[in-house]
């Protein structure tokens, strides 16, 4: 029976990833996934909002960034139904938006994301930021 539950958790963490991106643009989606696995990291995207948010509850990524500009359910609403989640209030989040409103942006943080980008921006400034909220700086550990 223990060896069933440990092939269970393997399992688990065999199926998890580091990054969901969230973007209904299927060709950017899939840019920024590759770009984030070039890094080392795990990743997988959704194109829709709803497909998202089963995959959040299901692989339990570490960061997610969002576009904020999806058909039926927006960014800024799935940022808060996944803060407002106890199983996943703790996930970070990337807004990765065309949108330039200083507005959005502070919605944005206001309901719990962590950073706010503006497409198109620079691979390395995504990459940094996918680094600095996944990998703690020596100062974080302790």
């Amino acid at each position: 029976m223990g060896h069933v539950k440990k092939n269970r958790e393997v399992k688990e963490v065999l199926e998890r990833c580091d990054v969901l991106v969230v973007d209904d643009n299927l060709e950017q989606a899939n840019i920024t996934k590759l770009l984030i696995e070039q890094k080392g990291f795990s990743a997988q995207f959704a194109t829709d909002s709803r497909a998202a948010l089963e995959k959040i509850k299901e692989k339990r990524p570490r960061l997610v960034i969002l576009d904020l500009m999806m058909p039926e359910i927006d960014g800024l609403r799935l940022c808060k139904m996944i803060k407002e989640n106890p199983l996943t209030a703790n996930t970070r989040i990337i807004i990765y938006s065309g949108k330039l409103y200083e507005s959005d942006r502070r919605k944005a943080l206001a309901l719990g994301a962590d950073l706010f980008l503006t497409k198109p921006t620079k691979a390395y400034i995504l990459l940094d930021a996918i680094k600095n909220l996944l990998i703690p700086s020596s100062n974080e550990v302790n």
